[in-house]
């Protein structure tokens, strides 16, 4: 438990650090928040919560005392929790990207199947590298079928010698064991999947050590295998607000659908909602621009004749 709790101060982000710390001393969120207001600070278990699962972070002067008192409190190494910490979020019209993260569990509906699968490929750098942006390409083939996926991330390193990614793809559509390639930026490591559950996580060497700061750009490519099912829609799952999200459908000129909307919705929880309809015209090939991208579930979907 202890080597744990190590890890996820070292690699994780402010809300994981602070989540394991809770479960690994056995506390429960009204305990730690009557330990705070016994030191002077209070702090609603709700806040703590929202603390714990990314869905706020501590940034007025009375929250970071408080997250000062919780490293004593949960016996963890002075200043481990408060080094997570994101940088105060801008306020006022210029805001600029934070991340605040989404639980995988609200994400994907096979959650413990992708931790898994993660756990597999051990501590890795998954929460030290934030992604910037997004860049989804599919193909379709004459037949409606997926033929071919390129991911393109651009990354920013959360601590220093940071030398590998992650890479996390849910679908059915690229068949059983899709084949990854990686196009430029580094090199492929280790691939671990659940077919059942069609998740695939591949773990890129990056070409170069990054330090806090530093940036980076990846290209991953998945080609299909057999013959998957024609699709009607993809979306991209993200755990948290980033700087853009860019997704291109490139459809056969001979296989054309007959609409196409951007649908959008916060989490697995909730129903997908149409965002708006896209004039596809004649040309085969639909796109979705998304800038300053809150977390959450955003995508495409099409309809066929």
């Amino acid at each position: 438990m202890e080597r744990q709790l190590a890890a996820a101060l070292e690699s994780g982000s402010f809300a994981h650090g602070l989540r394991t710390a809770i479960r690994v001393r056995g506390m429960t969120l009204e305990q730690v928040q009557r330990q705070l207001t016994a030191r002077g600070v209070v702090v609603s278990s709700v806040t703590l919560s929202y603390w714990s699962r990314g869905r706020s972070q501590p940034e007025r002067a009375e929250s970071i005392k408080a997250v000062k008192l919780l490293e004593d409190i949960l016996d963890t190494p002075q200043g481990s929790l408060t080094a997570l910490l994101a940088p105060p979020r801008p306020r006022g019209p210029r805001r600029t990207h934070v991340p605040v993260s989404i639980d995988r569990g609200r994400l994907w509906s096979e959650a413990h199947r992708l931790d898994r699968v993660m756990a597999q490929l051990g501590v890795l750098d998954e929460e030290r590298l934030c992604l910037l942006s997004v860049h989804d390409r599919f193909q379709l083939d004459e037949h409606r079928r997926p033929n071919r996926l390129t991911i393109t991330e651009v990354l920013r390193a959360q601590r220093d010698r940071v030398d590998r990614a992650l890479v996390i793809f849910q679908g059915r559509e690229l068949g059983r064991t899709p084949k990854l390639t990686v196009v430029r930026g580094g090199w492929p490591g280790r691939v671990r999947t659940d077919e059942a559950a069609g998740f695939l996580v591949a773990e890129v060497m990056l070409d170069r050590i990054l330090d806090r700061g530093d940036t980076a750009v990846i290209e991953c490519a998945l080609h299909h295998s057999g013959e998957p099912a024609p699709m009607t829609d993809y979306d991209r799952r993200l755990p948290y607000s980033m700087r853009s999200y860019l997704l291109e459908i490139e459809f056969h000129p001979t296989a054309m659908p007959v609409r196409c909307h951007a649908t959008t919705r916060p989490t697995i929880e909730n129903a997908r909602r149409d965002v708006r309809e896209l004039m596809l015209g004649g040309a085969p090939h639909a796109h979705l621009a998304l800038f300053d991208v809150e977390a959450g579930i955003h995508g495409l979907r099409w309809e066929w004749d």
